[in-house]
């Protein structure tokens, strides 16, 4: 299995910050948020290779922290192209950047499992036990988080379930919430997903948030979500990191 570590983004929120310093290598606890997400991957059964998505102005700073870590498998850095906000290729356009790298790799269809992961995230919870759950019936599987309350307008993705785990319906940032079920970018992906991307561009869609993704991908696919257990921080703004940094001090 693989790991693809979506990382491209300038963090425009966090400025000054992240000027110079990609946001999944700010430091909580004394190490970078994706050094702790990694330490999660680690466990994980017939893990063989990393990939992490860059934008040009960060790739070589990936590439220095990924030299140094000294990682029980190959970590390849992928750079998009992008040098600033506006002219970046998406979540889902790095998505499909990141699968298609991959398979390229394995001769032009990749028969690879993949996690997928947000380097931003910082995760207080083992991922081992959702990935066992990924391999009962191997359809794509999203890790939400449950909130204790409906979230504001447009604020999450939203995922409502069957009984079964099956999502019904995914809303990418909803004017009305109506479900507790937040998407996080944590993802695991069967082979020839790729397939599933090239056809969602093909149809017009759109590159940016992976939400749109994935209410595209549901009514034509089985997909299948589950809530994960423990805390998550989402380190995308001032306020969050700081919060996680005094969790972690």
């Amino acid at each position: 299995m693989k790991v693809l570590v979506l990382a491209a983004g300038f963090a425009t929120r966090l400025y000054p910050l992240t000027r110079h310093q990609p946001k999944a290598l700010l430091e909580v606890g004394g190490k970078p948020v994706l050094t702790h997400l990694l330490e999660k991957v680690w466990p994980l059964p017939d893990l063989q290779e990393i990939w992490v998505v860059s934008n040009q102005r960060f790739a070589s700073t990936f590439e220095a922290w990924a030299q140094a870590l000294q990682a029980p498998v190959p970590i390849h850095v992928l750079n998009d192209g992008a040098t600033e906000d506006d002219n970046k290729i998406g979540g889902v356009g790095d998505l499909q950047f990141g699968l298609q790298a991959i398979a390229e790799k394995e001769g032009g269809r990749s028969d690879s499992e993949v996690l997928v992961l947000g380097g931003d995230n910082l995760i207080e919870f083992e991922l081992l036990p959702y990935w066992r759950e990924f391999q009962k019936e191997k359809s794509p599987l999203l890790l939400a988080e449950a909130l204790p309350k409906l979230p504001p307008a447009r604020r999450y993705g939203e995922i409502m379930l069957n009984s079964e785990g099956t999502v019904l319906r995914f809303r990418e940032k909803p004017e009305v919430p109506e479900s507790l079920l937040a998407a996080t970018c944590l993802y695991c992906f069967p082979p020839g997903m790729e397939d599933w991307l090239n056809r969602y561009f093909e149809e017009g869609g759109d590159p940016d948030a992976p939400g749109r993704f994935f209410e595209w991908l549901v009514p034509r696919t089985k997909v299948r979500a589950v809530a994960f257990q423990g805390r998550r921080w989402d380190i995308g703004n001032l306020e969050i990191l700081e919060a996680a940094r005094a969790a972690y001090s």
